[in-house]
């Protein structure tokens, strides 16, 4: 049986097609992988037919991209100019022995994980975790609570949206009319605006505190036929003309979460993104500005799934404006043998991290100019905030009392280095 290429070995075959071709230097070639995985070659409209070295390279391709390749009559596509122009931004751009490629991957939904925004607005947190179970949603409930007994206002935002946990910060009393998922609905026939002020709940165990806790659950108690709207919640906005380009769904949500911002003026954003490699998750971890904390465990599959994020980013040439956002979390630190636990999760994350975020100092060089972390060192990144296992966490905690009880051993630690690493950073 013949050998097959796969999707996951077309980018590098790219490369090794472009060096068989032996295309001239300073030639700039685009290079399109489609929906289905299939790699072309783009020109401008204004080529009548494609170049001498662009045919050998289509003639090459069949050859070694297999069944990723089109036939060379099939594998030259043509844009106007300023459409090509206007790909530039998607384009993952690498040099091939003096042949400048810009690599455009046309996806249903991975581009999310590398569209990278620089929207103002308060200090903004993203709580994720690769799978459910580790606690994320308490923990927002709790860092709700104490930054708000501290004199804060914080707004917390349920993006769990198949499964919301967050709301239970709320008693049905207190629920509001309208939650995100109908915000993201509505927003498709232009009428999200007007739910704004019926979005917000205020907790009752909240009003003592000498700040504010400002809740909007992923639903509301007016929510009808919330399967179908789901089905809808995720969609792009259809364009308002014909012609213009839809509205993507990462950019709604930035219009959502400014839309709250703006209307309670909170002093910091908690998100609780949905668990997995989710659109959810990437447009709260990279369609906003915000630290984002990773929960994890100490198991293989943990630092596999993190590989593989922190690969796409490295391959996608953002992982740079990303990685000074992110801080571990060590989620449900076992009751026995915690000590040798956190030691071998350090080293764990350590080895991850060094792979993929921190830099590689040359000899010599002072490693204030890198980022590089020491093993040990304290508020490095891969150094967990660590929340320990209580068993009276199981049932919801009683947010009233932070001060003692299992919310004060499990997260007393996490409070002390989220408030002292992370909220002058994030200011």
């Amino acid at each position: 049986m013949n050998r097959i290429v796969t999707f996951g070995e077309t980018r590098d075959l790219v490369r090794e097609a472009i060096r068989e071709a032996k295309l001239p230097a300073g030639l700039e070639v685009w290079i399109l992988r489609d929906l289905i995985g299939r790699v072309s070659v783009l020109l401008p409209e204004s080529a009548a037919e494609p170049p001498e070295p662009i045919r050998r390279l289509v003639e090459r391709m069949p050859s070694i991209l297999g069944a990723h390749a089109y036939p060379p009559e099939r594998a030259v596509l043509y844009l106007e100019p300023e459409d090509l122009e206007g790909l530039r931004s998607e384009a993952v751009i690498w040099e091939e022995e003096g042949v400048k490629i810009h690599f455009v991957d046309r996806e249903i939904s991975g581009r999310r994980w590398v569209t990278i925004a620089d929207l103002p607005g308060p200090p903004r947190f993203v709580l994720f975790a690769l799978k459910g179970g580790l606690g994320r949603s308490t923990t927002a409930a709790v860092l709700a609570a104490h930054l708000a007994r501290k004199g804060q206002r914080v707004l917390v935002l349920d993006f769990d949206l198949e499964s919301p946990t967050l709301s239970s910060m709320l008693s049905p009393q207190e629920q509001p009319d309208f939650g995100l998922v109908e915000w993201l609905v509505e927003d498709l026939v232009d009428q999200a605006e007007a739910l704004v002020p019926d979005m917000i709940g205020r907790p009752a165990w909240s009003v003592d505190f000498t700040g504010e806790v400002m809740v909007v659950p992923a639903y509301g108690r007016r929510c009808q036929e919330h399967l179908a709207q789901l089905g809808r919640a995720y969609l792009d906005k259809p364009p308002r003309e014909a012609g213009s380009p839809p509205q993507r769904w990462v950019d709604r949500v930035q219009r959502l979460v400014q839309s709250l911002e703006a209307y309670v003026s909170p002093d910091l954003v908690i998100m609780d993104s949905r668990s997995g490699l989710h659109d959810i998750a990437a447009a709260l971890m990279v369609g906003l500005p915000a630290q984002v904390l990773l929960f994890a465990i100490d198991s293989e599959p943990t630092w596999s799934g993190y590989r593989i994020l922190f690969q796409h980013w490295a391959q996608n040439q953002v992982i740079r404006q990303l990685r000074e956002r992110l801080s571990l979390v060590a989620a449900l630190v076992p009751p026995t043998a915690q000590e040798e636990y956190l030691r071998r999760f350090r080293q764990h994350a350590w080895d991850l991290f060094r792979e993929w975020l921190y830099d590689e100092v040359p000899p010599g060089e002072p490693d204030g100019e890198w980022f590089s972390f020491d093993l040990m060192e304290e508020d490095a990144p891969h150094n967990p905030l660590s929340i320990y296992w209580e068993r009276g966490l199981l049932a919801w905690p009683d947010l009233r009392s932070l001060e003692s009880g299992p919310v004060q051993s499990a997260y007393s630690e996490f409070l002390e280095r989220f408030e002292r690493q992370l909220l002058p950073e994030a200011g």
